[in-house]
């Protein structure tokens, strides 16, 4: 009884790899398979940014906001002095590299999650929430 169930499957497999095989030869690509749309997407590196360069707030309003406006896991909020003064006495270039990099096992993602923003952009979203709570001047002791 397993004989003809056997032969059946092992035509429909010799047909896919032959058909596999032809598109093969058709495009001189091959054939991958399973959802490529989606791996590529997720490879797919982020578009770069075709405008002047933006502001501090316009990169808060644009990707960092997602997590520092609601204190998600840690993030400290803009008007939070307590919170980013403490963060302050590293130094700006330390928090700049850190929003950069990312940093906390990537709690904060490198970047901020703003893949298409450039270091001084990222610079200017860490001042910009820095000038907010207040303590800028405290960062500003550091050489930059």
């Amino acid at each position: 009884m397993k004989a003809y169930f056997a032969l059946p499957l092992v035509i429909a497999v010799a047909a896919v790899a032959a058909g596999s095989a032809a598109a093969t030869a058709a495009t001189g690509k091959t054939a991958v398979q399973g959802t490529q749309g989606f791996r590529d997407e997720i490879h797919r590196p982020p578009e770069a940014w075709k405008g002047k360069p933006r502001t501090g707030e316009q990169v808060y309003q644009y990707r960092c906001k997602a997590c520092h406006a609601k204190s998600t896991q840690g993030a400290p909020l803009p008007d939070d002095d307590l919170e980013w003064g403490r963060r302050a006495k590293q130094g700006l270039d330390v928090l700049v590299q850190h929003a950069i990099h990312g940093y906390k096992q990537l709690l904060m993602p490198p970047r901020g999650g703003c893949e298409n923003c450039s270091d001084e952009e990222v610079r200017r979203a860490v001042m910009y929430m820095l000038q907010r709570s207040g303590v800028l001047e405290a960062t500003r002791a550091t050489p930059q």
